[in-house]
């Protein structure tokens, strides 16, 4: 750490309540306490934020495109907005935080906490979410193509009408998650826990999918979709004649 880097540090956490706006692009902002600051709208482009504490923070709006938060804390923090695509969030703490309309593309969300976030309509495309704590997010109508799930705890998460085309979900926890209305076309489902999900009128799920996925008489399958069970666990899976795939 330089002499600057801390000088900027110690100036930002006295002054936290003023900083709408700023311009940190590039800042050496890592372990600073910031806990409650106000940066919405705040330029933090490129910014090494490694271990940074801004949990209740306000950064809605703020640029944070390609800045590193890796081991951030991020709790319930308001980042409503914010562009956070191809940032470093690797195993980041964002427990209960804003993030609706954010846009996390591109971005390493490996190992990170977003259990309980809300995520309305957020963009997560062709990022990876790999070993991600997300039960209970509220995801309803995100665009998660492309973006890899592996792994992943989505138990209880809402995710309906969420864009998640070729979206790799193997070994996922999606029990209970509602998926109604979400978009599967491609979608890998190996491995992924579904028991009692909701997949009732989602788009482009086939009967190979799902018999490559965990289900119980609990799961909701679209109307096209019948299950013909073979004992307890063992099922396969058929396209009803008189339905076909979306």
């Amino acid at each position: 750490m330089t002499e600057d880097s801390q000088s900027l540090k110690e100036k930002l956490e006295s002054s936290k309540k003023y900083l709408q706006n700023a311009d940190f692009k590039g800042a050496d902002l890592a372990g600073a306490e910031l806990k409650g600051a106000l940066l919405g709208g705040a330029d933090l482009r490129g910014a090494n934020m490694k271990k940074i504490f801004l949990g209740d923070a306000e950064l809605s709006k703020a640029n944070l495109a390609e800045a590193n938060l890796e081991e951030a804390n991020l709790n319930c923090a308001d980042l409503n907005k914010a562009n956070l695509k191809g940032a470093n969030m690797r195993a980041l703490y964002a427990r209960s935080a804003d993030l609706r309309g954010a846009n996390l593309s591109n971005a390493d969300l490996t190992k990170s906490n977003l259990r309980q976030c809300s995520l309305f309509k957020s963009w997560i495309r062709n990022s990876d979410l790999s070993g991600a704590n997300l039960q209970n997010i509220k995801g309803a109508q995100s665009q998660m193509q492309g973006s890899k799930f592996c792994g992943a705890k989505l138990e209880g998460a809402d995710l309906s009408g969420a864009k998640l085309d070729e979206a790799d979900m193997e070994g996922a926890g999606l029990q209970v998650a509602n998926l109604s209305r979400a978009v599967l076309k491609n979608t890998n489902l190996k491995g992924a826990d579904l028991k009692g999900a909701n997949l009732r009128y989602v788009v482009g799920l086939t009967n190979s999918q799902v018999e490559s996925a965990l289900i119980d008489k609990t799961t909701l399958l679209p109307q096209y979709l019948k299950i013909e069970w073979k004992s307890e666990t063992e099922f396969e899976c058929h396209v009803s004649k008189e339905k076909r795939i979306y």
